[in-house]
């Protein structure tokens, strides 16, 4: 499996570093390759279960950015549906703190859309309940800021 981030160009050097550290790979590979999706001893495998640096995208409108996290490479093997929405949840949360925590140096009022995807070999349902099947499941879209001050 591979997760990878893609990010605009312009962004934050903050938010791109953030998506590049082994600590952010490590968290992405132990806990949704490893603990949602079962993968066994994840990180001693480096050419089956790798985070990639990310890509860029061109930046459309000036003020606006974006960070897409994917997962591919999944297969189904003997995963259940719920193994991969438990893996989208968790993934969508180690990516959205990263982005967060990285706005921190930046001030109030800096915001990042970030959603993330997860592409595997077989469909499964989008959503449960949903009734819609598809072999790409995708968090909503999100806009990330810093967190608040307490």
């Amino acid at each position: 499996m591979k997760g990878k981030a893609v990010v605009s160009d312009g962004i934050d050097k903050a938010v791109l570093g953030a998506l590049r550290t082994p600590q952010f790979a490590e968290e992405i590979i132990r806990k949704v390759m490893g603990g949602c999706l079962g993968a066994e001893n994840p990180l001693e495998r480096p050419a089956e279960y790798y985070v990639q640096f990310p890509d860029l995208t061109i930046q459309v409108k000036d003020g606006f950015y974006g960070v897409e996290f994917r997962l591919t490479g999944a297969t189904r093997n003997d995963r259940t549906p719920a193994q991969f929405h438990k893996a989208l949840k968790v993934e969508h949360e180690i990516v959205k703190t990263a982005v967060s925590d990285a706005l921190k140096s930046l001030g109030a009022g800096v915001k990042v859309q970030m959603f993330v995807v997860i592409m595997l070999d077989g469909d499964i349902e989008t959503k449960p309940g949903s009734g819609v099947y598809s072999n790409v499941i995708e968090s909503d879209a999100e806009w990330v800021s810093a967190p608040e001050e307490k």
